[in-house]
């Protein structure tokens, strides 16, 4: 057995060990004093990879995207005082995405808190209400052995809590006392590893038969939220909807890929008048995933909801009803329970009801060729880039979008999916997206292109520091000089204050900032220039930005003008 150099803190070698036994592969670490021996623990396992970055904000943002896209637990270590509370933004996303984080703290002994120490403050539980579960390991136990067991039952439980049922964060808070960077020379010890065995939560035949006839006597609308790309709920999901009663409404995030005009949403929903619409309701609908980024579809569920019921699909931490028409929650595996629902309701589905799907389907047609033709006849703005970059993107790439306008965009613009879609919508932020993206990055070997605004990137710039960005990264910039859907949504719009309080134009040198960082750079003022742009961002090579630039308050005129758009 061979042997190693670690750290002389034996429970944080254990709890480093569980972590690599219970699928840990990537370990985002930030610098400090007080967390030397977990840093040191970690260096010494050669199973995990390590990431070195130094602004624990964009460190928690990078983890972040590495989970969501290697679907793996992403263990993070920070010293303590506020380094911890740095990480907060996105252990908040990965609570409301689902995504199992293993939050790593060093900490003083607890004698030493509230008493003027250096970098001390009431770190235990300081997310308790953005993790599923809060952990401490003293500075000092019992004996030796009693506080190796405890390290060991401690990081068991963490790993099944961050990866069971509903995935989502842990906080493990560890306290450490001096001497903190010796070490000593051992082998590897197994560890014991404690294993889960859940139920699916699977409801019995009866119950999904008599759920089925009731699928099949309704007009059923199925909406899909964020959720990670799933070949097994895809087949599913194409399955149920292929239905003649159900119509499909999937968002882009959803990364469902289905036939018919599915994800132009807002497209279909901003085509006819509020009658035409409200006859088209359905009677149930079906949800699956995580927040919707369509407005107009919430406000349309939420207006009848007198006449329709809504059945969540999934496993959820909290009883949501955001149409307000919550009728039953289904704690079920999705794929095997819209199998189920159907093979009850195929074959059965009344007369009355049978003709919803083509409704929707001669709608959403007409809507796609009008807004398609005012499209095409505008003249360059934010629409007409997102158009086009939309409709290039290379088919095997993965796409991210920041929060605001872009992923707006995305929801009006993105009928062609490509390989998967991600963003920060479990709370919609724009802190910490570009870290995100390049965290999505590390663990795809294809493209990854992130789209942002101008203001996303410049809240987010630490990103282009991280070590080891891959030369498959692509950035492009929309440069609309600040926050664009300030001049959009009615809020804020009309607002005398709305340049300098909201819109908030920052300081963006793209080109000095990639010359900086070791981007090619590349820029775009028109159509032609993006089309030239575009060529050349996908090729292979190093690593690129394009900033592309428009006018804000012209692409504010031309975005309301699409929505004004109806089908004839």
């Amino acid at each position: 057995m061979m042997e190693r150099e670690d750290t002389d803190k034996k429970f944080c070698g254990i709890l480093f060990d569980v972590l690599e036994d219970k699928e840990v592969r990537d370990v985002v670490c930030s610098p400090g004093s007080r967390n030397a021996p977990l840093l040191i623990a970690a260096a010494s396992r050669d199973g995990l990879r390590k990431h070195v970055v130094v602004d624990e904000r964009s460190a928690a943002f990078m983890a972040l995207g590495i989970a969501m896209v290697s679907r793996r637990p992403v263990a993070i270590v920070c010293t303590s005082g506020t380094a911890l509370l740095n990480y907060g933004p996105a252990v908040a996303e990965a609570f409301y995405q689902s995504l199992p984080i293993v939050v790593i703290s060093a900490d003083r002994p607890q004698q030493w808190i509230d008493q003027d120490d250096s970098q001390t403050l009431r770190q235990f539980e300081a997310f308790s209400n953005f993790v599923k579960k809060s952990y401490e390991l003293p500075a000092y136990g019992d004996g030796e052995v009693e506080l190796q067991w405890y390290a060991n039952r401690i990081a068991n439980d963490a790993m099944i809590e961050a990866t069971s049922r509903r995935p989502g964060p842990v906080h493990i808070n560890v306290r450490l006392g001096e001497p903190l960077s010796g070490k000593r020379v051992c082998s590897h010890q197994p560890q014991r590893i404690i294993g889960m065995l859940a139920s699916d939560m699977v409801a019995d035949r009866m119950k999904v038969k008599a759920l089925g006839e009731v699928v099949a006597e309704s007009r059923v609308m199925f909406v899909a939220g964020f959720m990670p790309p799933d070949s097994r709920l895809q087949k599913a999901v194409t399955e149920f909807c292929s239905l003649p009663n159900v119509v499909a409404m999937t968002e882009t995030l959803s990364n469902l890929h289905i036939k018919g005009h599915s994800c132009d949403i807002d497209a279909v929903l901003t085509a006819y008048p509020e009658e035409t619409l409200d006859s088209l309701a359905p009677d149930l609908v079906i949800t699956v995933g995580g927040s919707l980024v369509s407005r107009k579809l919430k406000e349309y569920l939420r207006r009848n909801s007198d006449i329709c019921s809504h059945w969540s699909l999934g496993w959820h931490h909290t009883t949501s009803d955001c149409f307000q028409s919550l009728s039953m929650r289904i704690e079920a595996d999705p794929a095997r329970m819209l199998r189920g629902l159907h093979h009850a309701a195929a074959g059965h589905v009344s007369e009355d009801t049978s003709s919803y799907s083509c409704q929707w389907t001669v709608a959403r047609e007409k809507a796609a060729a009008a807004k398609s033709a005012y499209v095409a006849s505008v003249g360059w703005s934010e629409l007409r880039a997102f158009d086009m970059i939309l409709g290039g993107l290379p088919a095997a790439c993965n796409l991210f979008l920041s929060n605001g306008t872009t992923v707006r965009y995305a929801q009006l613009l993105g009928s062609r999916l490509p390989h998967a879609s991600y963003c920060n919508r479990g709370v919609s932020g724009i802190d910490g997206c570009s870290s995100t993206a390049v965290g999505c990055a590390k663990a795809y070997n294809g493209m990854t292109v992130l789209i942002t605004g101008d203001m996303s990137m410049a809240y987010d710039l630490g990103a282009l520091a991280l070590p080891d960005i891959p030369d498959t990264m692509r950035i492009i910039v929309i440069d609309n000089r600040g926050g664009g859907i300030f001049r959009f949504i009615p809020t804020t719009s009309s607002l005398p204050e709305r340049e300098e309080y909201f819109c908030a134009c920052p300081t963006l040198p793209v080109d000095l900032l990639a010359q900086a960082y070791g981007w090619d750079y590349l820029e775009a003022h028109d159509a032609e220039g993006l089309r030239k742009a575009l060529r050349e961002l996908f090729v292979r090579g190093r690593r690129k930005i394009l900033r592309v630039v428009c006018d804000g308050e012209e692409s504010a005129a031309i975005l309301k003008g699409y929505m004004a758009v109806r089908a004839e």
